[in-house]
């Protein structure tokens, strides 16, 4: 799943990492102790990129739920291609001649 607030996501300002709250004072710090609109628009566009980071680590992590199912896939591979193993062995043995083969 893509974050949907990934397109407004700009490398001209800052992020905090993840921290919403952080990124939320700043903004509150900058608003409350500044006329300037181009410094509070700024601290806004930081908290913007903070909120986008913190859904893209939301949506990439890896669940409980994604685990167990990695682990389950894993296993059933791994148990398939230990019987694929058997079977490919048991069709040589009943196909091929192997002595025949030593011999020539």
């Amino acid at each position: 799943m893509t974050n949907p607030l990934r397109g407004w996501y700009s490398d001209l300002f800052g992020s905090r990492g993840t921290d919403v709250a952080s990124a939320l004072n700043y903004v509150d710090q900058l608003a409350s102790a500044s006329s300037d609109a181009v410094a509070v628009q700024t601290a806004a566009r930081v908290l913007l990129n903070t909120v986008i980071g913190a859904v893209d680590q939301i949506l990439t992590s890896r669940s409980p739920e994604k685990l167990a199912l990695i682990e389950l896939i894993d296993e059933r591979i791994k148990a398939s291609s230990s019987d694929i193993d058997q079977q490919i062995s048991d069709w040589m043995d009943s196909n091929v001649d192997h002595d025949d083969l030593i011999s020539n």
